[in-house]
């Protein structure tokens, strides 16, 4: 390929990941809609629909709130396929310098780390949308158990993980979490995905625990 053919993929890239988190806000949209539902009967995903005698709820729509239970559940996945797919063209996109050339001899440096703790360390308060920490499958309430080479026996501070952002723009940095109680490895890429200045590469609140 030709400068001008890899300048076209990455602006066709960059496109259908617009494209994608358009997509994405919809169905964010349609999930508000239906936990809407279970919020005006009461109720969350997991709360009991049948009483103490094995009757269905009196207080309670069952049958809408069973479908809007299926219906958030389905989207939600929806929404985790599309979160890949936007990683992936974001990935493809910077893969390329400004200049539409190939980044030649970057190479993904996995680095070994020897943890002395499976604690986390963080927990996730909140993601922004379209933020990198987003584009990288973090989520609320995700317990950070190691950040490319921070963990429990290193951390000491929040500052600390500005840091490794900064020193990492642009590149891939594996995050391992756990969710659900069970670990889920992540990467993630830093970069500047905000106009104003003042908001990090991550684009995500932590809370050190």
């Amino acid at each position: 390929l030709t400068g001008r053919d890899i300048i076209i993929n990455q602006r066709m890239s960059l496109m259908e990941a617009k494209k994608l988190m358009v997509e994405r806000d919809q169905l964010d949209r349609e999930i508000a809609a239906q936990e809407a539902v279970l919020q005006a009967n009461n109720v969350d995903m997991k709360s009991e629909l049948i009483d103490a005698e094995g009757f269905p709820r009196a207080d309670v729509d069952v049958y809408s709130v069973r479908h809007a239970r299926s219906t958030i559940i389905r989207l939600r996945n929806d929404r985790e396929e599309l979160t890949n797919r936007i990683g992936e063209m974001i990935g493809e996109v910077h893969e390329l310098n400004s200049n539409g050339e190939k980044m030649e001899g970057e190479k993904t440096e996995i680095k070994v780390v020897h943890r002395t703790s499976n604690d986390p360390f963080v927990k996730v308060q909140g993601v922004s949308a379209g933020s990198p920490a987003d584009l990288g499958g973090m989520k609320k309430d995700d317990l950070v158990l190691q950040f490319d080479v921070l963990h429990k026996g290193n951390f000491t501070e929040l500052k600390q993980l500005a840091l490794l952002c900064n020193e990492n723009e642009n590149k891939t940095i594996r995050v391992t979490v756990i969710r659900n109680e069970r670990p889920v490895r992540l990467e993630v890429r830093p970069h500047r995905w905000s106009a104003d200045p003042k908001i990090g590469l991550l684009g995500c609140a932590l809370l050190p625990i």
